[in-house]
This record gives structure tokens, C-alpha cells and sequence, in this order.
């Protein structure tokens, strides 16, 4: 059985998901002009090059190519390697080829974080409220005891074993860290985007390496805690401590500025 503590933190960790971008665009649009354009072409390019593309590139490595997902399964490192360096290279370089071709330059801060919004909105957004909405359906389905009826026929055995383990293990910290990990990484997001729109403003490509190290580091912590190499508890507070002071950073650096027009 899931605790109804556990399943109402899932419902909060939705909702924290889903309204996170919402508050985190009326705060910066007191401070700069944040074009709708901007916000639209994030959230396609998430949903373009990690969604297709690089979710693609896993089914092929992960799945279909029974060498190259043997050998991931077998190498730790490896592993953790392939997956924090497939989120670098595809989130960046869909950044960086839309703020070169396709956003509107308002200036800084307000082109980055536009587009900043729209990316990590739709992440979380797509991600975390839908994720955390699944999760909580699973959860009320396997208290019900129906879900081995309708999972049963689709998932293997120990499949389904094992993700009926994972829903009784959520309590109510651990569902409402899930929501607030979609905050942080909406910093980040944010954070990134400032890191790949001055590559771009000063033709100066150090930039986008700094992001794209940033990145690999970062989805590095989560897939040694994917690999079990970190606890949960670890990898949150990490992500956490980042989230907080780009927070902080963001709260007291970025200028305020009227809107344009």
C-alpha cells in the first residue's frame, strides 16, 4: 500500500510543477521584457531536441542495440557518462541553435530567460506534473489493487514488481522533494540559457562549454543516484543547494527593467 501522505505529496509535487513557471514569469516580468516568442520556441525546442531526438537516441542505446545497451547496463560509469553527456549535448546545442536563429534579442537578461522560462516551463511542466500525476494514479490504482490487472498484460513480472516496490517506498518528504527538484531545475534551466545567450551575444564559444559542463555535472549527480552510487537524499540536496543560490542570485542580480513597448 502507498500512504495517503505519500499519494497527497504527489498531488502537491504536481501542482508545485506546474505552477512554478507561472510565478517564476510574473517575478521576471516586473524586471525585463519577456517575449512570448521567446517562451514558445523553448518549450518546442525541450520537446523537439530532448523529447524526439535524444529520447530516440535512447530507445536505439538503451533498448533496441542489445550491444550497446548490455554494455550500458554493465558499466556503471559508462552509464552515467552516456546519459549526462546525451542531456548536455542536446539541451545546449538546441539552445544555442534557436538563440542563434530563432528567438527575438530583446538583450540581456530578458532573451535568455525568456527563452529559459519556456524550456525549463515545458520541463517541468511535461516532466514533473504529468510524472508526478502518473505517479500518484499508480499509486491510487495499486491501494485499489487493480493495477496488477491493467499493468499485468504490458510489463513484464519483475517489471511490475519492482515499480509496485518504487510506489510504496514514496512518503510524503520524498513526493514533495520531487516537486520542489522541478523548481531547482528551473533555475537551472534558466541559469544555462544565460550561459548559451552570451556565447552567442559575444561569438565567444567558452560560454556554451561552461554550459554544457555545467550540464554534463549536474545530470552527472543524478545518474550516480540513478546507478545507486548516491541516495536520493544526496542528490536533492545538491540539486537543491544549486537551485538556492542561482535563486538568490537571480533575486538580487538581474536588473529590473520595464517591458517592451
Amino acid at each position: 500500500m502507498v500512504s495517503q501522505g505519500a499519494i497527497v505529496g504527489l498531488a502537491c509535487a504536481a501542482l508545485i510543477s506546474l505552477v512554478a513557471p507561472i510565478i517564476a514569469y510574473f517575478v521576471c516580468r516586473g524586471r525585463m521584457a519577456l517575449p512570448g516568442r521567446n517562451i514558445a520556441i523553448g518549450a518546442g525546442v525541450f520537446v523537439l531536441f530532448v523529447l524526439v531526438l535524444e529520447g530516440a537516441m535512447h530507445w536505439y542505446f538503451l533498448s533496441h542495440n542489445p550491444v550497446t545497451s548490455a554494455w550500458l547496463r554493465a558499466h556503471t560509469w559508462g552509464f552515467i557518462a552516456y546519459g549526462a553527456g546525451a542531456a548536455a549535448l542536446y539541451e545546449e546545442t538546441g539552445r544555442y541553435v534557436a538563440m542563434r536563429l530563432f528567438v527575438s534579442r530583446v538583450g540581456e537578461p530578458g532573451t535568455a530567460v525568456s527563452y529559459g522560462l519556456g524550456h525549463g516551463g515545458a520541463e517541468s511542466i511535461l516532466v514533473g506534473t504529468l510524472g508526478q500525476t502518473q505517479a500518484m494514479i499508480m499509486a491510487l490504482l495499486l491501494n485499489a489493487g487493480l493495477l496488477g490487472a491493467l499493468l499485468g498484460g504490458r510489463l513484464p513480472h519483475a517489471a511490475l514488481l519492482k515499480l509496485q516496490a518504487a510506489l510504496t517506498k514514496i512518503d510524503l518528504p520524498l513526493a514533495l522533494m520531487g516537486g520542489m527538484e522541478r523548481v531547482w531545475a528551473l533555475m537551472i534551466q534558466i541559469g544555462c540559457s544565460l550561459l548559451v545567450w552570451r556565447a552567442v551575444a559575444r561569438k565567444d564559444l567558452r560560454w556554451l562549454a561552461a554550459a554544457l559542463l555545467a550540464h554534463f555535472s549536474i545530470d552527472s549527480v543524478a545518474g550516480a543516484a540513478q546507478r545507486g552510487l548516491l541516495t536520493i537524499q544526496t542528490t536533492e540536496a545538491v540539486v537543491t543547494a544549486i537551485g538556492l543560490v542561482l535563486l538568490v542570485f537571480y533575486l538580487i542580480r538581474l536588473p529590473r527593467r520595464p517591458l517592451a513597448g
